[in-house]
């Protein structure tokens, strides 16, 4: 009489690990997933619905204490007992499993086994409701052995029962001798439909310009179902908040399960500062996503950020005798406040002059004061800006005379206070032939990039004067810094521009790094910076597998390798998700999640439990980000496997 119901074949993203913070990254639409709850076996505890009693009637038991610590000599797991009695006693173990809030219960599987009287039978089911489904029941002697039912459809609980198959006192149910059942290893399998919400808080997601170090803030809700499993964030698909929340789940026969029917806290919330100099000045798009166990997700709506990180610049400009006035530009958020201040040659004591700032078009605007009566002698002017974002520049200059000299001077602008220069750099990467080419991956005019892991990149610009003609002869600097964390060394470079004002520099192959192009000044030319650039080099992981053909219920290992290059391997291993291909979404999915050792080398197994018929499987293996790593997600080369149920 033992039986089991099955379903499609599919395979069950049961291990959601941290691989879903791929998914948050690309994933905008949440749909509904499912999650795998352990009980009674693997070291695990038992969950029973608290308000159904687990014995009716007569001389019946039931004892959980074999799911954690079975007697000496006994086997782990459940044990029902209905024990001798009168003659027409009714008696039932029962122990009954509840979908959370929100959730159903789909399937499960199991091992059992009986020494039955006659008449008893063990009985399991589903409850949709209005009755019993998914029934499979066992009479008699029987020994352990392992039955399960899957695509039952929505049921609020499951239940597992020791009792009499005549009831009542018409019949009579003998039970002269004890009756004893053993069930353990029970997998539930639980459907979870609705996503949970998220919500961007802290100063980055707030209005206005950003510079320097942000608070960021991501929050996540759900109150029905799984709960939250993991939060993340990203700047333009830049991974800048990834963090797992804590939950009653165990790696068991290599996949993430649950040890709670809901084993996650409905609510939490994750803070980061988030260094904006990372990303280039200009506006951004901020996004975060919450996914409960059930790898359900939750986006906040895509939220715009203002990054600016660059000082206006400042040059001193022709004014009316008996005035003083400077330009300043700004291309982001714009001139905000400014002034003029005088100080005499031999003090260190500045005095602020009175002074307006008159916005103009583009960015930019002039700093205007009258001068005041200055002695013969020499003189020091300077002119201070801020930006809407809170960044200041400067300029000064130097004038000696006499009054008449000294106003003369202050009306003509800045004499030896370097004419103004401006600097520009794009990040390229390089063809097979060496040829400078863009690659995939770079935007915003090359101020992005991201390029394979060994590739070398270029760093392209030029220098020019006010009147954008080329500066030839002038050294640029190249600093080259790896994300924070990474414990290297940062590089710094020397190039010097041609007769055009262009430069070119090479980057050795190496890891992600933040490029900053600036120009010293000096010999009549003020100094200049470039925007930042961005360097995202994505991590190398290898895949193997083996056997490439298998049948259900058989195990395929699968093997590789992190490649560290300059960088090293974290202490405690890399993350490395292994993930199939799903076919209806297009989408890698996580299949299980590993660390490597130190390395970089990494083993795992994984067996195949639901599939049915013919089915070809693409999986590969991709090294995921995680603080201190200094690459990019980066994928193996996809291994296909062929499976038969």
């Amino acid at each position: 009489m033992a039986g089991a119901r099955g379903g499609l074949g599919r395979i069950a993203a049961m291990a959601i690990g941290l691989g879903v913070i791929l998914a948050l990254v690309l994933v905008d639409a949440a749909r509904a997933e499912s999650y795998a709850v352990a009980q009674c076996g693997w070291g695990v505890g038992v969950e029973l619905d608290p308000a159904v009693p687990k014995t009716e009637g007569a001389a019946a038991y039931l004892h959980t204490r074999g799911c954690t610590a079975p007697a000496p000599g006994a086997p782990a797991g459940l044990e029902f007992i209905t024990d001798r009695a009168n003659k027409g006693e009714q008696g039932v173990a029962r122990a009954r499993w509840v979908a959370p809030p929100g959730t159903t219960i789909s399937g499960a599987r199991f091992t059992w086994s009986g020494a039955l009287a006659l008449v008893v039978w063990q009985v399991a089911g589903f409850d949709d409701g209005t009755g019993a489904s998914g029934l499979f029941a066992d009479v008699g002697n029987t020994p352990p052995h392992q039955v399960g039912a899957s695509d039952i459809g929505p049921a609020k609980a499951f239940e597992v029962r020791l009792e009499c198959l005549i009831l009542g006192t018409t019949y009579g149910c003998n039970r002269s001798v004890q009756s004893t059942m053993w069930m353990s290893e029970l997998t539930l399998t639980v459907e979870d439909p609705v996503p949970p919400q998220a919500k961007l808080g802290g100063d980055l997601a707030g209005p206005g310009w950003h510079r320097g170090t942000v608070s960021l803030e991501l929050g996540g809700e759900d109150p029905a179902g799984g709960g939250i499993y993991r939060a993340a964030a990203n700047v333009d698909g830049v991974p800048v908040l990834a963090a797992d929340i804590a939950c009653a789940v165990a790696t068991i026969e290599g996949e993430v399960r649950a040890v709670r029917l809901r084993p996650c806290p409905p609510t939490a919330s994750r803070a980061v500062a988030v260094d904006t100099t990372a990303f280039a000045d200009g506006v951004h798009a901020l996004r975060g996503c919450a996914a409960d166990f059930g790898g359900n997700l939750g986006c906040a709506a895509a939220a715009q950020i203002q990054v600016d990180n660059s000082p206006p610049e400042v040059e001193f400009s022709a004014a009316p005798e008996g005035q003083v006035a400077a330009t300043v530009t700004d291309a982001f958020s714009g001139p905000a406040a400014g002034t003029i201040a005088v100080r005499r040659a031999d003090s260190d004591s500045w005095a602020d002059i009175p002074t307006t700032l008159d916005r103009g078009a583009g960015g930019s605007a002039t700093l205007r004061a009258r001068l005041p009566d200055l002695s013969r002698g020499a003189w020091f002017f300077r002119a201070t800006a801020t930006d809407g974002a809170g960044n200041a520049g400067s300029a000064q200059f130097r004038a000696a005379g006499t009054r008449a000299g000294l106003r003369r001077a202050a009306a003509g602008g800045s004499p030896g206070s370097g004419a103004a220069t401006h600097l520009t750099a794009r990040l390229v990467g390089s063809d097979r032939g060496g040829r400078a080419a863009r690659a995939a991956g770079s935007d915003d005019g090359g101020a992005t990039l991201t390029v394979p892991f060994g590739s070398a990149v270029g760093v392209r610009g030029r220098l020019t004067d006010a009147h954008g003609g080329g500066v030839a002869g002038r050294a640029v600097a190249v600093a080259a810094r790896p994300p924070a964390g990474a414990a290297l060394p940062p590089e710094r470079r020397r190039v010097v521009t041609d007769e055009a004002g262009h430069f070119a520099l090479r980057l050795a192959p190496g890891t992600s790094r933040r490029v900053l192009v600036s120009f010293r000044g000096g010999a009549g030319l003020a100094p200049a910076r470039a925007r930042p650039l961005a360097l995202r080099v994505r991590a190398a992981v290898s895949l193997a597998a083996s056997p490439h053909r298998l049948r259900t219920g058989d195990s395929v290992i699968f093997s590789g390798r992190v490649r560290p290059g300059p960088a090293r391997i974290p202490a405690r291993g890399k993350l490395v998700a292994v993930q199939y291909l799903e076919r209806s979404s297009g989408r890698w999915r996580p299949a299980l999640v590993v660390r490597t050792g130190s390395r970089g080398r990494f083993k795992a197994r994984y067996r195949f439990r639901y599939i049915t018929g013919a089915a070809r499987i693409r999986l590969r293996a991709t090294a995921l980000p995680e603080a201190g790593w200094p690459y990019a997600s980066g994928s193996s080369t996809p291994v296909t496997l062929e499976v038969r149920g």
